[in-house]
């Protein structure tokens, strides 16, 4: 983006918002959390708001996330600033840190938002990232709706508040999800985060001053576990609607020969389809040198004509510069097309650490999946994916946090490759086609009429409603 443009987007708040093409009575402040895996699902929601000729949308940031937004959406941009320079979550060098930074996001974001809120003269409604908990508090002082977005599943989500509310003094080893759980999962200790359990009572309350939950998830994928998350503590059933899959990467991918285009999807025209498997860990890569050089010894010994992303170039890791060969791509230290490699024909799987993110982009192209979970809810969206959708495999078996931080030999990722690509080829074929069947619901979830689209309109719908606003295009309930 150019710097002056970056500029004119990014100064004082104090200037007027600028509308999107097609302004609308109800006008929403979205607010995600700073950090890049939270900040795209929310932008990516504000960017189909703009565009969905029923609401116009402002995402409320700092100037470092404002350069990450669609050119679509205005931006209003907090003042922020944490030791050491760091402005994103994801990037600080040390967790116990983390508390500071929350509140550091805090003192720079509610202020911001009030403002926001107040500056609108129509009617408004704040969506924001429900890791916020400050978030309904400043919008119920403003006097407007608030609705809580989870950047995680609605699945991950049922599995934390059923165990938060049911479970016994002491975990189980396994522990049986407790509460009437729709299907039933058994989860390791290890693999349920004592500590977002701890501050799960401070969210919960700070969800129940909220209007609306909304998932960024979609019926086919996850109705079971939304209908449970709105009855669970039975209390008052909430309000849940799934409106995703909301994704920062474009929806529809037209690969081209374009030779403008990414190197790496030009690498992966010359593959055969369903041929490569890619291997990414999100924005941050979360492993040590000795499992990157297992994990790149497994990805050869495969046999499997592989790309390896690692956004982040970490100590161990050698700097390449989109360094190809017949067998493998390997790509350190810079941003990739995630949805467009996943879309790619020549893509047959995907190596993941689980991140929803991640799970919804090889959900929505129909690409299974060999799961490597590394923290937070993501031992969940792997049992999700392996035990409950089966249209993954694990990389490994993971009891005790000593299993998490050991070394996953290199023979152990090239058996999980090999299972994941085609060893078993009945079983590889099924998992195939049940993640394709997926895909074509996640397409149909966002069109016109589709589960995702109807209770998205029926949330704006009431929203519009509390501020007496009559529906002019009423919509299918």
């Amino acid at each position: 983006m150019h710097a002056l443009s970056l500029a004119m987007r990014t100064q004082t708040t104090a200037l007027p918002s600028r509308p999107c093409a097609a302004p609308a009575p109800l006008h929403l402040v979205f607010v995600p959390f700073l950090a890049r895996s939270h900040f795209a699902p929310l932008a990516a929601a504000a960017a189909a708001a703009c565009g969905d000729g029923t609401t116009s949308a402002t995402i409320l940031t700092t100037p470092h996330f404002a350069a990450l937004a669609p050119a679509s959406v205005p931006v209003r941009a907090a003042p922020f600033s944490f030791p050491g320079g760091h402005e994103d979550f994801s990037l600080l060098p040390d967790e116990s840190s983390a508390p500071a930074f929350f509140f550091a996001a805090e003192a720079a974001l509610a202020p911001a938002l009030a403002a926001a809120v107040r500056a609108h003269a129509g009617a408004v409604a704040v969506v924001s990232d429900a890791v916020l908990h400050w978030a309904p508090r400043v919008a119920r002082e403003c006097g407007v709706p608030h609705v809580t977005f989870h950047t995680i599943g609605a699945f991950a989500a049922a599995s934390m508040v059923a165990v938060h509310l049911h479970r016994p003094d002491s975990l189980e080893d396994p522990v049986v999800v407790p509460g009437g759980f729709p299907v039933p999962v058994k989860l390791r200790r290890v693999h349920v985060n004592e500590e977002a359990l701890a501050h799960l009572p401070l969210f919960r309350a700070a969800e129940d001053g909220s209007y609306a939950v909304a998932f960024n998830s979609f019926s086919a994928l996850e109705a079971d576990f939304a209908e449970y998350y709105r009855n669970v503590d039975g209390s008052p059933k909430k309000k849940v609607f799934l409106v995703g899959p909301r994704r920062a990467g474009p929806g529809n991918v037209t690969v081209t020969g374009d030779l403008k285009r990414d190197p790496i999807l030009q690498w992966l025209d010359g593959q055969e389809a369903g041929s490569v498997v890619y291997a990414c860990f999100g924005s941050t890569c979360g492993l040590s040198a000795d499992q990157l050089k297992e994990l790149g010894a497994g990805l050869r010994a495969s046999g499997t004509p592989f790309l390896w992303v690692i956004p982040t170039t970490t100590d161990g890791t050698e700097q390449h510069d989109d360094l190809a060969s017949s067998h493998g791509m390997v790509v350190a230290g810079r941003w990739a097309p995630q949805a467009e490699i996943l879309a790619h024909r020549a893509v047959g799987g995907f190596v993941s650490h689980c991140g929803w993110n991640s799970v919804l982009d090889a959900v929505c192209t129909g690409v299974p999946l060999a799961t490597w979970p590394l923290r937070a809810e993501q031992f969940l969206n792997e049992a999700l994916l392996v035990d409950v959708l089966r249209v993954a495999v694990r990389v490994r078996e993971v009891g005790s946090k000593a299993d998490v931080e050991a070394v996953v030999p290199a023979d152990a990722v090239a058996s999980a490759v090999g299972k994941l690509m085609g060893d078993g080829a009945d079983e590889a074929a099924a998992r195939r086609t049940r993640v394709r069947d997926l895909g074509v619901a996640a397409g149909a979830a966002v069109t016109e009429g589709g589960s995702s689209c109807t209770d998205w309109a029926r949330l704006v719908d009431e929203l519009k409603a509390l501020h007496g606003h009559v529906n002019e295009a009423p919509t299918d309930k």
